[in-house]
């Protein structure tokens, strides 16, 4: 018995479709691959900074995520909390920490940040963690 034209076209596609996804699943940048796991666009640490030590947080901030320091609909500007306590308005006060100083970076959202911040935070915050010397 010969297999309809049907079932031909339906094991092509099976076939296909496993061989296409076993390859997307190779491809997936293990150990020693060229592509890492994917870093969080909210975080910087430590050895993120590395290449800005000579730059305060501001610049380097400024060069590598720049979106964390627009505001809201650009009206209201995010403000930085480091190691625990709320300092003010990310610009003037990351301008303040140098980058060796600091052992992660993490940027909240307008959401996140009035979430874990309180309703006033409504701009984002970026949250600081210093190095213990």
């Amino acid at each position: 018995m010969h297999p309809t034209r049907r079932q031909i076209i339906l094991t092509f596609v099976a076939a296909f479709g496993l061989t296409a996804m076993g390859a997307g699943c190779a491809s997936g940048g293990g150990e020693g691959g060229e592509s890492g796991p994917r870093q969080d666009p909210n975080l910087l640490t430590a050895e993120d900074l590395v290449p800005y030590a000579n730059l305060t947080c501001l610049e380097a901030v400024r060069q590598l995520r720049p979106r964390w320091l627009q505001g809201r609909g650009g009206t209201q500007a995010p403000i930085v909390v480091r190691d625990g306590n709320r300092m003010g308005r990310a610009e003037s006060v990351l301008a303040t920490i140098r980058a060796t100083d600091v052992e992660s970076l993490r940027y909240f959202s307008a959401r996140d940040a009035v979430t874990r911040y309180g309703a006033t935070v409504t701009g984002g915050a970026i949250e600081v963690i210093t190095r213990r010397r």
